[in-house]
């Protein structure tokens, strides 16, 4: 603020130097009242000669209402050049002109070369030189108070002022078109109001400023011509209303200021409005009126000044230069109609003076929105760290000089869990304090700068909600980026309190070099963001990158692009491994397994590509596929074998799906199906998953009359008390307990313990992986009741399912030979 005052004052004395003229010497003249503008006869001229002396005038005030008729000896100066007797800075109501001789008879006058426009607007007259003219005579009246200046100089000099009078106008009515033209440009780009109310601001002061240059007198209308100074005071007025408004716009943020539980646009609309019609009925008062009016804005104007630097909305030296000389501008205006002389001057500095502040100010906040947002595309809002586009320019300009360098990717789980415990903000201030205390560590090390400016210096950079990078200077080394680990880790072991909560976990790292991992910066990014990726084992919780990982990353990709296409384009195969009772011999039924030959990948095995179907989400149109297919096919099985049973997997994520059952029942009615000869295999791990939600999901399946059957039993945890409460009709026993049943031990404990369990809870076992009579014999011996494996039959095809069925339905199947192929 220590620069305001000089560049005001100085602004000051330049609008007072800027309004002094140099005058002609007042002329000898005596002043006659008089009732009307009748022309006065010669006897009254002597006889007020002989009463009068003639005295000097420089300026003369017209009381409102009242005629004069002013008398100037011109005999000495008409005699040696042309000259011109003119009313200087006054519009008055009405004004005439005449020559009188030496004694006192009028002189026709001649109608000068420049014509009517000067008439109206500079009244004046020409006096020439040899002509016999003694004595100007000239009779004025106002409707309100006003001093005038009546002026006597060389023809010359005052047509050379009249040029430079027309110029004027033109160079300051240019100026605020320009000024319209502009702020109506930056409304239609931003739609913001407050530049609707600096071109109000404009378009007034351009409307008062032509009519106090008497411009609307040219359309010759008495009207316009009484209303001539009322309507500059009553625009002006307005135009100063229209700047309080935008600088409430522009410096309060949009926020309505409010007088006594008043808007301030009311307050000003009541205003101008209340001012303008007081002045038009009560003609006799009008300048009162708009003294009052102004006195009250310029107190406006002033409140909004104060509150303005209370509040510190947005306020800078240029906003201060602008309320100041709208505070003098309003005060020349109040002067001006208050005092009635005309500051035209004064008027017309501070006019084009506020027209170029306004729009620097304009300009200057437009190049600052530029700024912030050329800022913002390079920076976080949040924390103002760089963001990922300043630090891929970074590393190019690295990659570009072919200078080694790491990445090192790092994600605060604290800053996390702060976030979702302690609220948004709070972690975003316990952010920017970690960030700092990190990078205060970093610029002590052989880190780069990835930001570095006079003003600001940074080593971070912020890529997402959740992931920071810095980047290490030189070759790869491991000692190097176990330093720099360590010191990230240490940063947030204290971990983040609030009040008496304390949140402490680690940090997971990622880190990948250039020239060794990656080729360009976008690539480093990348092949950081996959060695952050890795979940953390034993402990240890950074990682660089593995090209193997990542390979095996690319195939998962891959593998999930092509499963899409699998089902899309009917790639897929449903194959059918035989279930026999191992009582009878008898076909139980068939378990449905899913078969995917690519034609570039090849046979991709299920335990491969299921989880990938789950962890992308394919899954749930893979498991519709699945069932369609079973279900279209268990039609024409039961077809040949009614009491056939169809065994179809359903993946954990499918099963708490509220669609699956609606599926199940919709396509049950439309072929026709007995829904207990359909059997749903879950793993246990899926079973384990949520008990009370899994439970009430298989009570759905189980209204629709489907059977239950838990797959790979003796892999999870799974308890007998939890067992009894699903309720399982079928326990199948995993294949890795058959297979080596005859030599282990501990295999034929975990079995025969099984089928005592489901016998306990009344459901059937299945042994599946049978290979060999001996572990057919030893299950058949435990109580197990229907056995799946090689030994019957290898997973066939449909087609070939069809010919198999009804080959082994000719004969009665001896259990204890089982000539099954």
């Amino acid at each position: 603020m220590g620069t305001i005052g000089p560049l005001f004052r100085a602004l000051l004395f330049t609008l007072l130097f800027c309004s002094v003229e140099l005058y002609a010497e007042s002329n000898k003249a005596i002043v006659l009242p008089v009732s009307d503008s009748q022309s006065l006869p010669a006897m009254l001229y002597k006889e007020a000669l002989k009463e009068k002396n003639l005295t000097e005038i420089s300026s003369f005030t017209l009381e409102r209402g009242r005629g004069y008729w002013l008398l100037f000896d011109v005999n000495s100066t008409a005699q040696s050049e042309n000259h011109i007797l003119y009313i200087k800075n006054a519009l008055v109501d009405e004004i005439k002109f005449e020559l009188l001789d030496s004694d006192f008879e009028t002189i026709q006058l001649k109608k000068h070369e420049h014509g009517a426009y000067f008439d109206s607007i500079i009244p004046h007259l020409s006096i020439k030189a040899n002509s016999g003219i003694a004595w100007a005579a000239v009779y004025l009246s106002n409707n309100a108070t006003v001093t005038i200046e009546p002026t006597l100089i060389p023809e010359d000099e005052f047509y050379s002022s009249v040029e430079e009078h027309v110029i004027t106008i033109a160079v300051i009515s240019v100026i605020l078109a320009i000024g319209l033209a502009i702020s109506a440009a930056f409304y239609f780009l931003s739609r913001q109001v407050k530049f609707v109310s600096l071109m109000g601001y404009l378009m007034c002061m351009l409307v008062g400023f032509l009519s106090r240059k008497g411009v609307f007198l040219l359309f010759g209308d008495p009207l316009i011509s009484q209303y001539s100074n009322r309507l500059s005071a009553w625009f002006n007025l307005l135009a100063i209303s229209f700047a309080c408004l935008f600088f409430m716009q522009s410096r309060y943020e949009n926020k309505q200021v409010v007088i006594a539980k008043t808007p301030l646009t009311s307050v000003l609309f009541i205003l101008c409005s209340t001012t303008l019609a007081a002045s038009i009925l009560i003609n006799t008062l009008s300048v009162y009126f708009f003294v009052v009016g102004y006195t009250v804005l310029v107190m406006l104007v002033g409140y909004l000044f104060l509150q303005c630097k209370e509040i510190k909305a947005n306020f800078t030296h240029l906003s201060m230069v602008a309320w100041c000389s709208l505070l003098m501008q309003s005060l020349v205006l109040l002067s001006t109609v208050f005092t009635a002389r005309s500051l035209h001057i004064l008027n017309d500095g501070l006019l084009v003076f506020n027209t170029g502040v306004f729009l620097a100010t304009l300009l200057i906040q437009d190049r600052l929105r530029v700024l912030q947002y050329n800022e913002s595309l390079t920076h976080d809002d949040e924390t103002g760290l760089p963001n990922k586009q300043k630090l891929l320019d970074c590393l190019q300009l690295k990659v570009t000089d072919s200078e080694a360098h790491s990445l090192v990717l790092f994600r605060p789980v604290v800053l996390l869990d702060a976030r979702a415990n302690f609220g948004y903000e709070y972690a975003n201030v316990q952010i920017k304090r970690t960030m700092a205390n990190l990078a205060q560590q970093l610029s002590s090390m052989n880190s780069l700068k990835i930001e570095a400016n006079e003003l600001k210096c940074h080593y971070i950079s912020r890529l997402d909600d959740s992931t920071y990078a810095y980047v290490v200077n030189g070759q790869l080394e491991l000692s190097q980026i176990e330093q720099f680990v360590c010191v990230t880790t240490a940063v947030f072991t204290e971990g983040i309190s609030h009040n008496s909560s304390q949140l402490v976990n680690g940090v997971d790292i990622g880190v990948a070099n250039y020239p060794v991992h990656a080729s360009n910066a976008s690539q480093l990014i990348q092949r950081s963001l996959q060695a952050l990726s890795i979940k953390p084992l034993h402990g240890e919780r950074w990682h660089m990158f593995d090209a193997e990982n990542s390979n095996l990353a690319q195939y998962r990709l891959e593998v999930a692009s092509y499963l899409q296409e699998a089902i899309e384009h009917n790639q897929l195969s449903l194959f059918f491994q035989p279930q026999i009772c191992l009582d009878t011999g008898h076909i139980h039924g068939a378990e449905a397994l899913l078969r995917w030959h690519h034609p570039i990948l090849g046979q991709v095995p299920p335990d491969e590509f299921i989880p990938i179907a789950e962890s992308t989400g394919i899954i749930f149109e893979l498991t519709e596929w699945v069932v369609e297919q079973s279900l279209l096919y268990q039609k024409e099985i039961t077809a040949i074998y009614p009491e056939h049973i169809i065994s179809i997997n359903i993946s954990a994520k499918d099963l708490l799906r509220k669609e699956l059952p609606v599926l199940f029942l919709t396509l049950l009615n439309e072929y026709q199906l007995k829904a207990s000869n359909v059997m749903l295999e879950l793993t246990e791990s899926a079973t384990l998953s949520d008990g009370v939600n899994i439970k009430t999901a298989l009570n759905d399946y189980r209204l629709i009359g489907l059977k239950i059957a838990i797959d790979d039993f003796g892999t999870g945890y799974s308890s007998l008390a939890y067992l009894s409460k699903m309720g399982f009709d079928e326990i199948k026993i995993d294949k890795q307990f058959v297979m080596n049943l005859e030599y282990s031990k501990n295999d034929r404990t975990i079995c025969r313990a099984t089928c005592d369990i489901a016998k306990s809870l009344g459901s059937f076992v299945i042994g599946e992986g049978i290979e060999d009579i001996q572990s057919l014999q030893i299950l058949k011996s435990y109580g197990c009741e229907i056995g799946q494996g090689y030994y019957f039959s290898r997973p066939l095809g449909f087609k070939d399912y069809l010919n198999w069925l009804e080959h082994n339905l000719q004969t009665t199947i001896d259990t204890d030979v089982y000539h099954m192929n």
